[in-house]
């Protein structure tokens, strides 16, 4: 999560949790080594914690935004709302990581993910507070940094088209782990909330 550079191709590329960086993952991987991955826990095409250890080696990043000096930049962006619903079914609903309602999460966010205990691999940057950080924290305030910003969206069009100019190669269609819809309704309220805590992503045209 964050950003992978290919010093052999000169491009980096940047995303950010719940920005379709399983897919990109599983594509690095495929481009390495000619195979796709399964998760044995789940079945779905997510990768393995050995897939993980072997794009750090390649040169894959989990941490906050940072120029780089190769010749192309790319990152995938995600309006906002979206992606802290994405966030939100797949840390709070789904894997139960915090024991919070939405509404107390939304009131309180900061002081939540400050006291979370987890950490990442790095064992000083907050595991939640990563994954609910702003794009802006992943990606920088300047948009014009960049040479091409796909939407998630894109991901299997123009995204996928891109990497296989950089690679040359054909990369398999897919889509990671399950795709089922996780969508719940949000109130207005609830909306405009998460629009003010991600406000910097908005300013910055991260959306």
């Amino acid at each position: 999560m964050s950003y992978f550079i290919d010093e052999e191709n000169d491009f980096t590329v940047y995303e950010a949790p719940k920005n379709g960086g399983t897919t990109l993952r599983l594509w690095i991987y495929y481009a390495g080594t000619g195979d796709l991955v399964k998760s044995s826990d789940t079945g779905y095409y997510a990768g393995t914690d050995e897939t993980y250890r072997m794009l750090q080696e390649w040169g894959y990043k989990n941490k906050k935004f940072k120029k780089t000096n190769t010749e192309s930049k790319v990152c995938i962006k995600r309006d906002p709302v979206s992606r802290f619903i994405s966030c939100f079914y797949d840390k709070v609903i789904k894997e139960g990581k915090l024991k919070v309602t939405i509404d107390d999460f939304l009131d309180n966010f900061d002081e939540i993910l400050d006291n979370h205990p987890e950490t990442m691999n790095d064992k000083k940057t907050k595991y939640m507070k990563f994954h609910f950080a702003s794009q802006t924290y992943h990606f920088g305030k300047d948009s014009s940094y960049y040479d091409y910003i796909f939407d998630i969206n894109e991901i299997n069009t123009k995204f996928k088209s891109y990497l296989e100019k950089m690679w040359g190669i054909e990369l398999p269609k897919l889509h990671a782990r399950n795709n089922r819809k996780n969508k719940f309704d949000l109130t207005t309220t609830q909306i405009n909330k998460i629009k003010e805590i991600y406000l910097e992503d908005y300013n910055n045209g991260w959306f």
